[in-house]
């Protein structure tokens, strides 16, 4: 288990999967939260527009806005805390706003010919119970009648507040507005468990509920796939990289992608045809060093074991041969060891100004012996040039060289 918790496959699904569970979470408070304000302030314009209809109809019965006023309870003057009272010539509402209680005479206009209307009102569908939400009311001049927020009857009311509020006409006249408390959101409404507001949030709740979950197993497999497809490619690199270090250098691995990854695989290919290439050419240079030094010990050792089974006189050619073959081993050897001291890139250079004249001219007396006694003359024909920049040893061993290579051969 936790060497599987240690894959970049599993930590990039948990890492996706996680985010994608907490950004859904964040989406849904946010539509949850949302959607639950606006249904309320939903319910309160569908209340305001009730309360709108009630006046209207209360002015068309008793001829002015005047005729509005609110009911009173006693000394405080609050209305009653059950919404709107029974329009005219209807019945008395029970308690729980059923058909009229028994014995109870019918309703009767209020003395002085107006009409008393409860500002307060529940929101639109809300139980018995709910909190109340009381709208003011001004007339057409902006004059308050029933007060709202701090403003009292009478007081005449700013455009920019009106301009809030809903108008309500009377056979096409503009006669007053209902306005909505500010304190009408700080007061939602408790619906019924079997109301049709509170099935609405359950549904909506579900319905983000199925989204999360839609979403979760939406991102576990994309999280699975997009991991898996990240993950093969650098585990067929790890495959590849095993075998090379198990002596098989020719591998390669499929690049399938441009990404950080299929430059990853590209650089891998390049990099094990390389190392495959330079150990070829180790090899080959291992078995041309071998041969190269094997000629000249076998002539140094045959000679001499010819000279001490008695079998070939001790003339001083004979051993003319075999001290030019040990020259020759000698300095085979010493490639080597540049060639070691160069790949190792310790290689020692001493850059200084060189007459290339001269340096053919050192060449050709060190050589002098061996052109003589392979019959060949060497000579310098060298024009006056300037100074090169050189390591004097090591141009004198480069000319040595082709020198060497050119009488041998």
């Amino acid at each position: 288990m936790t060497r599987s918790l240690r894959s970049i496959r599993t930590r990039w699904t948990i890492a996706l999967v996680a985010v994608c569970v907490l950004e859904a979470a964040l989406v849904a408070v946010a539509v949850r939260v949302s959607t639950a304000r606006a249904f309320e302030r939903f319910l309160v314009e569908e209340s305001l527009v009730g309360f709108a209809e009630d006046v209207a109809q209360a002015i068309e019965e008793g001829g002015s806005i005047e005729a509005v006023r609110p009911y009173r309870a006693g000394a405080g003057g609050r209305p009653p805390a059950g919404g709107l009272p029974p329009r005219a010539g209807a019945g008395p509402r029970s308690p729980a706003g059923g058909p009229p209680a028994a014995g109870q005479p019918p309703s009767r206009p209020p003395p002085g010919g107006g009409r008393r209307l409860d500002s307060g009102r529940p929101p639109a569908g809300g139980p018995a119970g709910a909190p109340v939400v009381r709208f003011g009311l001004a007339d057409a001049d902006g004059r308050v009648v029933l007060p709202f927020d701090g403003h009292p009857v009478g007081a005449v009311l700013p455009a920019d507040v009106l301009a809030d509020g809903r108008s309500i006409r009377v056979d096409g006249a503009v006669v007053g507005t209902a306005l909505i408390p500010t304190d009408a959101a700080h007061a939602p409404p408790a619906f019924g468990a079997r109301s049709p507001e509170a099935r609405f949030l359950r549904a909506s709740s579900a319905a983000l509920l199925w989204a999360l979950a839609g979403s979760l197993a939406l991102a576990l497999g994309l999280g699975v796939w997009l991991a898996g497809r990240t993950a093969r490619p650098l585990r067929d690199l790890t495959a590849a990289a095993r075998r090379i270090a198990d002596g098989d250098l020719r591998q390669t691995v499929a690049v399938e992608t441009t990404d950080e990854v299929g430059t990853l695989a590209a650089a891998f290919n390049a990099m094990s045809a390389r190392l495959d290439t330079a150990t070829a050419l180790r090899r080959r240079m291992t078995a041309d060093v071998s041969h190269d030094l094997r000629t000249p010990l076998t002539a140094v050792l045959g000679t001499l074991e010819a000279i001490q089974t008695g079998a070939l006189p001790a003339t001083p050619e004979r051993l003319a041969t075999v001290y030019a073959e040990a020259q020759r081993l000698g300095r085979l050897i010493d490639d080597l060891h540049t060639l070691a001291l160069a790949d190792a890139d310790e290689l020692s250079v001493h850059i200084a100004r060189v007459d290339p004249a001269r340096a053919l001219r050192r060449v050709a007396h060190s050589v002098e012996a061996e052109a003589r006694a392979a019959e060949v003359t060497v000579g310098v024909d060298a024009a006056p040039a300037p100074p090169v920049a050189a390591d004097p040893d090591r141009l004198a061993q480069i000319l040595g060289n082709l020198v060497a290579n050119a009488l041998r051969h």
